[in-house]
This record gives structure tokens, C-alpha cells and sequence, in this order.
């Protein structure tokens, strides 16, 4: 009990870490993503989007291995301790250097094609955007080359560490804009090269911290076979389940950029931003649980990880509910509050249904998270693969039939949804689960939060004026009622006396 206790508080401690670093991110990242729209315009901000989303979109690789080495290291280290940390340690290090080697290769032969024959690029950006995507080439390779180290640093729980960074890189990009405008160069390309030199920054950060804190970061001379086979194969089939994720976000702002050019892409880059501030309340408690979760059921406790499973689930949904509602209600005033008049036109109906989208999809991540515990990843990642694909001609259809924008965001919608439910089933086909249990502990509560929740803050718009003072009042009525319908409405007895013993402490 007392070696629960101390997860409990773990989980607690560095949930608090990420939390102090997501509002310093947020209150930053806000103010930086304003003056970079108004500092290079919306034509310069679309082409910065489209382009720095391309490039995104071949780090799936990079995404995939930073979740399989995060898995392997809490899996090997509970099983068999710092000797295999350091197996894991030298079979992704190589990994990652043969993966940055393909990754610039593939960006550099089809990449750079793409970009100087099929991307749509308003008139004489050709060549800003051409030094954009080889500069955001290079921060790649070094993202992808400092995942073993991040991915080591989060299996240790040292998640103080993780926000230092993070909070210094948010405000080494504060300095960039600040001095962005003063600068005598064209605005895009400064900012492109500025960027790669904080992600230089980063990697050196994370390596230095790793190598001077953890013994066990340390190459061995012969590389465990069985463990890089195990690797690979489950790599592989999370490489698949990654790459048609970043498909069906960057392949649907690919579409658009064929359609509508890139002021219909400056606008989903104004939605993401949002979406990408408040995802982090779920983000936090995400990167909490995970360790736990993989621990857990590498010692056989299966359950705990429903526990785990079914409170992570209720709270990620929870955050993300209370923080979008005020921003759905008020969104033209943010809006107009946080870019002034650089408001590229759908911005405001984009970012509604992204948040939306971002709701629904926050219960995946711990389903996720407790299939990928198992290794046994293959008919999930087939199943919501799949999907992923077929969202991508579905939205090619109807706006080849002249469907306006933002149907793709509504179709995008109607997928989560479905990829939840078939993301429960092959869930339980891995690990012993009851879906009965799942809809009446988390689906039930939720559903009846969402309908109640929204609906005195709705009156409250209906009846004032948009104002500051509306927003804030808003915001904190709102807040005030989710505190009580939270406990009464989502909380089971065991929850309940949890949360009094840690605000007793």
C-alpha cells in the first residue's frame, strides 16, 4: 500500500511539474504566435505552416520511436533493472542515427520536389520557403537524435528537468519574436534559422543532463539482439499507427493548400495553436501516468493499470472540457483580444471544431497508453490506421464536390469518435477489460458532465455583451461549477477519498 501511495504521489509531484511549465508555455506561446502572424503576415504565416507541416509530417519515424523507446525503458527497467535501461539505450541510440540518415534522405529527394513543384506558394516565396523547409530539416534531425535522452529522462519521472527545458525554450523563441521585428532581414527566413538554433540548444540540454545524471547511458559494445528485434517489430507497427496520424493531421492541411492556398492554411495554423496550448491540461497528466501505467503491468498488477486507465480517462477528459467551453463561447473575442485584426477568415470556426475534435480524442491517449503496456500493438494499430486513411479521400471527395472548408473538420470529428470505439475493442482483445465497466465508470459520468457543464455559461453569453469583464465571468463561473459537478457528477468513492487524503497532505 505505502509503495502505491508513493506512485500516487509521484504521479501528483510531477503532474504539478508540468503544469507550472504548461501555463508558463501557454502565456508565452499566446503572446509569440500574435506577433509572429502580425510580424510576417498571414501570407508568410500560411507558408510557414503548410511548410513546417510537410516537414512534420516525415518525423512520424521520430514520433513512433520516442513512444516505443519510452515503453521499452519503463518495460525493461521494471523487469530487469539499470542493465536493461542501458540494452535499450544502445539499440535506439543506433536506431536513431540510421533513422535521422533516412529521414534527411527522404526530405532531400521527394521533400524537396514536393515543395518546388506540387505546394501552392503565393508569388516570389518560393525561395523563403525553400530555405524554411532545409532549416526545418535540420531541426529534425536533431529532435530525432535526442529522443533517446528525453525518453530516458521521462522513464526516471524527472519530469522538474523536463519543464526547466521546456520553460527555457519557450522563452529563448520569446526573445526571437521580440526581436523579430527589428531585424533587417526578410522576416521568414530569420525566423526559420533563429528556430533551428533553439532545437540545437535543446538537444545539447537534454544530452549533457542525460549523460551527467544516468549511468546507465552508456553504449554497450554488442547491441542486444533480442531486444532490437523486439524493438523494431514493435517499432514497426507503431511506426504505422504514427505515420497515418501526422497523415490525417498534415494530409488534411495538405488538401486544403490544393483547394483554398495558404490563407485557408494560415487559419488552421491560428486553430492549431489554440488546440495545441490547451491540449497540454491533458498532455500533463498523459506524460504522468504513463510511466505508472507501463510499470504497473510489466509487474502484473493489471489492476492498477484499470485504475489508472479509468481515472487518467475521466481527468484528461475533465481539463480539456472545462478550459475549451469558455473559448468555444467567446471565441471572436479571443480572437480578435489575442491577434488584433490579423484574424485570417475562418479562424474562428476551425478552431471550434479542432476543439472539439481535441475533446473527444483525449480519451485515446490512455487506451493507447495501457495497449501499447502490453506490446501486443498490431491489431490496434491495423484497426486505427485504417481509419486514419480513409479520413483522407473522404475529405478529397466532398470538397471536390464543392463542400466549403471546414466540412473536413467535421468529418475529421465523426472519425475520433468512431476510432475510439474501435480503439476500446482491440484494447480489450490484449488485455483483460470490461467495455460495460468503461461506459458506466467514464463514458456515462462524462456524457452527462458535457450536457450539464456548458449550460449556465451559455446564458450568461446570451444575456451580456462581449466584453472582457463577460469572458472573465465566464471563465470563472464555469470553473466554479465544474469543481462541484466534477466531484458529485465524475467521481466514484475511491476517487473521492483519494483526492481528500492528497488535499489533507
Amino acid at each position: 500500500m505505502k509503495g502505491i501511495q508513493a506512485n500516487n504521489k509521484r504521479i501528483a509531484k510531477n503532474t504539478a511539474f508540468l503544469y507550472l511549465r504548461m501555463f508558463l508555455v501557454l502565456v508565452v506561446s499566446l503572446y509569440t504566435s500574435r506577433v509572429v502572424l502580425n510580424t510576417l503576415g498571414v501570407s508568410d504565416f500560411g507558408v510557414y505552416s503548410v511548410v513546417g507541416g510537410f516537414v512534420s509530417l516525415f518525423g512520424f519515424l521520430n514520433s513512433t520511436l520516442s513512444s516505443s523507446m519510452s515503453r521499452f525503458y519503463n518495460y525493461e527497467g521494471g523487469c530487469r533493472g539499470e542493465e536493461g535501461i542501458k540494452d535499450v539505450y544502445t539499440s535506439g541510440f543506433w536506431i536513431h542515427v540510421i533513422l535521422a540518415v533516412v529521414i534527411f534522405i527522404m526530405l532531400e529527394t521527394f521533400g524537396l520536389w514536393y515543395i518546388n513543384n506540387i505546394m501552392v506558394i503565393p508569388q516570389g516565396r518560393l525561395f523563403a520557403a525553400n530555405v524554411l523547409f532545409q532549416y526545418s530539416v535540420f531541426s529534425m534531425s536533431f529532435v530525432i537524435l535526442q529522443i533517446p535522452y528525453t525518453s530516458v529522462i521521462m522513464s526516471y519521472e524527472r519530469m522538474d528537468f523536463y519543464a526547466l527545458v521546456s520553460i527555457i525554450d519557450v522563452f529563448l523563441k520569446l526573445i526571437i519574436v521580440i526581436a523579430l521585428p527589428y531585424l533587417p532581414f526578410d522576416k521568414l527566413i530569420t525566423y526559420a534559422t533563429l528556430t533551428l538554433i533553439v532545437a540545437i540548444a535543446n538537444f545539447l540540454f537534454y544530452y549533457i543532463y542525460a549523460k551527467r545524471e544516468f549511468e546507465t547511458i552508456k553504449l554497450n559494445k554488442h547491441v542486444n539482439k533480442l531486444l532490437f528485434k523486439s524493438f523494431l517489430s514493435f517499432s514497426g507497427w507503431n511506426l504505422i499507427g504514427t505515420f497515418t496520424y501526422m497523415l490525417k493531421g498534415q494530409g488534411v492541411n495538405m488538401i486544403l493548400n490544393v483547394f483554398f492556398g495558404t490563407i485557408i492554411n494560415a487559419a488552421r495554423g491560428v486553430a492549431y495553436q489554440i488546440n495545441n496550448a490547451l491540449s497540454g491540461f491533458s498532455q500533463n497528466i498523459s506524460t504522468a501516468f504513463r510511466p505508472q501505467i507501463v510499470d504497473s503491468y510489466s509487474k502484473n498488477n493489471q489492476e492498477r493499470v484499470i485504475k489508472m486507465l479509468m481515472s487518467e480517462s475521466k481527468v484528461c477528459y475533465f481539463l480539456i472540457l472545462v478550459m475549451i467551453i469558455p473559448v468555444i463561447l467567446e471565441i471572436d473575442y479571443i480572437l480578435k483580444l489575442w491577434l488584433g485584426d490579423a484574424i485570417p477568415e475562418y479562424a474562428n470556426i476551425f478552431s471550434v471544431l479542432v476543439l472539439i475534435d481535441m475533446l473527444i480524442c483525449s480519451l485515446n491517449a490512455p487506451v493507447t497508453q495501457v495497449t501499447f503496456a502490453t506490446g501486443n500493438i498490431k491489431k490496434y494499430q491495423i484497426a486505427n490506421s485504417s481509419l486514419n486513411i480513409l479520413l483522407l479521400p473522404i475529405c478529397w471527395l466532398f470538397l471536390v464536390n464543392g463542400f466549403e472548408s471546414y466540412t473536413v473538420f467535421i468529418i475529421t470529428i465523426v472519425f475520433s469518435i468512431i476510432n475510439q470505439i474501435v480503439c476500446l475493442a482491440c484494447m480489450k482483445s490484449v488485455f483483460p477489460f470490461r467495455i460495460k465497466n468503461y461506459i458506466n465508470n467514464v463514458v456515462y459520468p462524462l456524457f452527462a458532465l458535457t450536457i450539464m457543464l456548458p449550460i449556465i455559461p451559455f446564458v450568461i453569453r446570451v444575456n451580456f455583451v462581449p466584453s472582457f469583464i463577460r469572458l472573465v465571468f465566464i471563465t470563472i463561473t464555469e470553473g466554479l461549477l465544474a469543481l462541484i459537478l466534477g466531484w458529485f457528477v465524475i467521481l466514484n468513492k475511491e476517487e473521492k477519498k483519494l483526492v481528500k487524503e492528497f488535499v489533507h497532505k
